[in-house]
Parts: C-alpha cells; sequence; structure tokens
C-alpha cells in the first residue's frame, strides 16, 4: 500500500502537466490510473476476508481466558473469609476487563511489532532518498524513533497518577452498586438513604477530578500528536522545489506515510494511554484480592493446624 501511494500520487501530479491535445498521454494516464485502482481493491481483499476471521478467533480466545481466570477464583474464594471490598465485582466485572486489556494488548503489539519490521528498511530508504543536506541514511528512521521514544515517556509522567484514580473510582462504583441492592432490599431504613447519597457524592468527586486531568493529559496528547503529523511535510515538502535534490509529491506522500506508520507503531503506549490505565488499575484490583484469597487460605490453613496440633495433645 505504501508503494502503491507513491505511484498514484506520482500519475496524479503528472496529469495536470499532460497538453490537452496529446490525446496519447491521456489515454495512458486513464489506463494507469484504473490498473492503479484495482490494484488498490486487490491490496484491499486479503484484510476484507480474514480480518472477521481473526477477530472472531480472538473473541473466543478472549472468552475462553476470562472464564478460565473465573473458574480459578471460584476454586479459591471463600467470601466469608474474603475482606477485601468488592470480591465479587472483582471476579465478575474486573476478569472481564482484564480480559480485554489482554486481547488489546496482544492485538496491538503484534501489530505494532510487524509494522516496525516492514516500515524500518522503507524508512532507511527514503533516508537515502531525502537528503536536505548530507545526512546518514538512518537519519529519518532514527528522527521517528528519538520523537516516539520521547513522546511515550512524557505521556507515562503526566499519565501515571490516573492509574491510581482509576482504581479509587472503580471501588466507589462498586459501593455505589451495593448501596442501590441494599436499598431495594431496606426500602424503609433510612441508613441506606443516606449511604447512598454520600457514596453519589463520592463518586461525583472523584470523576470530576478525574475528568481533569484527563483533561490535561488529552492537551498534551493531541498537541504531540498533530505536530507529528506535520513534521514529515515540514522536512519533505520543501524538497518539491529544491534545485539539488528534488522529489515527486508521490514521494512526499510515501515518506509521509511511512512515517505515519512508524510513529504510530512506536507510539502506541502514549496513544492509548488512556486504556493503559484502565487495563493497569483492573491489575492492581485482581492483585489485591489475589493477595487477599492467598493470605485468608494461608490463616485458615494455619488455625486448621493448630486445632489439629491442640487436639493431637488433649489426646
Amino acid at each position: 500500500m505504501n508503494d502503491w501511494l507513491q505511484r498514484f500520487y506520482d500519475v496524479g501530479g503528472h496529469a495536470a502537466e499532460t497538453p490537452l491535445d496529446d490525446y496519447e498521454s491521456l489515454m495512458e494516464g486513464q489506463t494507469t490510473t484504473r490498473t492503479l485502482l484495482l490494484q488498490f481493491c486487490l491490496l484491499c481483499v486479503p484484510s476484507v476476508v480474514m480480518d472477521p476471521f481473526f477477530t472472531l478467533i480472538s473473541n473466543r480466545w478472549v472468552l475462553s481466558w476470562r472464564i478460565e481466570l473465573m473458574k480459578s477464583y471460584f476454586l479459591q474464594w471463600k467470601p466469608t473469609n474474603v475482606t477485601v471490598e468488592n470480591a465479587s465485582q472483582r471476579i465478575h466485572e474486573d476478569s472481564a476487563r482484564f480480559a480485554r486489556g489482554i486481547q488489546t494488548c496482544a492485538v496491538v503489539l503484534l501489530d505494532s511489532f510487524l509494522t516496525i519490521c516492514v516500515f524500518a528498511p522503507v524508512m532507511l530508504e527514503l533516508g537515502t532518498d531525502l537528503q536536505p543536506t548530507e545526512l546518514p541514511a538512518c537519519w529519518v528512521l532514527v528522527s521517528c524513533v528519538s520523537l516516539a521514544l520521547t513522546g511515550v515517556l512524557v505521556s507515562v509522567l503526566l499519565g501515571w497518577s490516573l492509574i491510581a484514580l482509576e482504581v479509587e473510582n472503580q471501588s466507589v462504583e462498586a459501593d455505589l452498586r451495593k448501596a442501590l441492592v441494599l436499598r431495594e432490599e431496606h426500602v424503609k431504613e433510612n441508613s441506606t438513604d443516606e449511604r447512598l447519597h454520600e457514596t453519589t457524592c463520592q463518586l461525583r468527586t472523584n470523576y470530576v477530578k478525574l475528568y481533569n486531568r484527563f483533561a490535561g493529559f488529552k492537551v498534551w496528547l493531541g498537541t504531540y500528536e498533530q505536530s507529528i503529523v506535520l513534521l514529515p511535510y515540514m522536512l519533505t515538502a520543501p524538497m518539491l522545489y529544491s534545485t539539488t535534490s528534488r522529489v515527486t509529491l508521490g514521494t512526499v506522500t510515501r515518506a509521509s506515510h511511512s512515517f505515519s506508520n512508524m510513529f504510530d507503531a512506536l507510539n502506541v503506549l502514549s496513544d492509548r494511554w488512556l486504556e493503559v490505565t484502565d487495563f493497569l488499575s483492573v491489575i492492581r484490583r485482581l492483585s489485591e484480592f489475589e493477595s487477599n484469597v492467598i493470605s485468608s487460605r494461608s490463616t485458615r490453613a494455619s488455625l486448621i493446624v493448630g486445632a489439629e496440633m491442640t487436639r493431637s495433645s488433649d489426646e
């Protein structure tokens, strides 16, 4: 597709230069354009056919992952001995969110890895073709990698606090659901209404704080990403009219497309940081639950052993 873009825009760029009375050149241009459009359709066929198939496989895999995770918790979970809050919600909802997070990580990381493998040689080739001054062939690739890693570092520093806020909000959401259930069971008791009011106020406070942090993070991310979209054109477009190393419109388009794909693959953590925040908060909640279950089992085992030892000594 990257090569196709270069050829298509090169053909389109020459269209305006073709004289109207040059019938053969016009017919040749039309034939070339139709051929390129047919090639575009053929390039899209594998994606149209295979994408639903792979989506079905990944969804089935995630479902199996979630069911097995819940089964493992069922075997260890004793509601009377687990003291962590909202244990049932962690088994039910958090396990589903964790499975979806695993799917996203697997698909996104695999896609990013393959994109980097495909476009790294292309960017080395472009670095040789695009020479505003005497630069090493790797200058385009190095620039892209450096900018992406810088963006990831800044995004992590700005967004790390969102994880704790997300964990706190999930706890308050679970408390609200519990308060609503208690209100249905104890309609005539004012204590349930007071608890519901307090939980709602806490929910509002938490979400206002989280939304404010999100807004600041989105300002940084939007500014950064829009600057990156413009950058490859700033580097290559002036060479359209260069007197020493002139390039075609197709080369500029190919460079922009390559830079965009490579940057997106390297910048995947920063670009999906809000999803990463949600996933890490779920991991933290499930880790707390697992630690609590293991601690409860150890305590229960110690009590059983102690009781057996006491009974043996009495006998």
